[in-house]
């Protein structure tokens, strides 16, 4: 069964289908036929890297928006800003809105 296509934007948490992973989508680009790959960053801060449109249907399971805004300009800045805190709202939110997919993620 092919997954349903998904859109996701920056800003946007996630929930990695197979470790159950909690993640925010930091970039978005451009993969053509009107469709993008993401790049997500996890709860840890590990960089999950780069998902095709097709490994994001796949993969991952949009949860929906954080309210977080991002303009990603390398993987240095990228953990320098996760360090400071400055996703620690959305992963807060993220948090929250996986508990609605399973309520064990509440807590991770």
């Amino acid at each position: 069964m092919t997954p349903e296509p998904q859109e996701l934007t920056v800003g946007d948490a996630v929930l990695t289908v197979r470790e159950r992973n909690i993640g925010v989508v930091y970039a978005v680009d451009p993969a053509g036929s009107g469709r993008f790959s993401v790049s997500v960053l996890l709860s840890d801060g590990t960089d999950a890297g780069s998902y095709s449109p097709g490994q994001a249907d796949e993969l991952l399971q949009r949860l929906g928006p954080t309210g977080v805004t991002y303009s990603f300009h390398s993987a240095m800045r990228l953990r320098r800003d996760w360090q400071s805190g400055y996703f620690k709202q959305a992963f807060a939110t993220a948090r929250l809105l996986a508990g609605f997919v399973d309520p064990d993620l509440l807590g991770t």
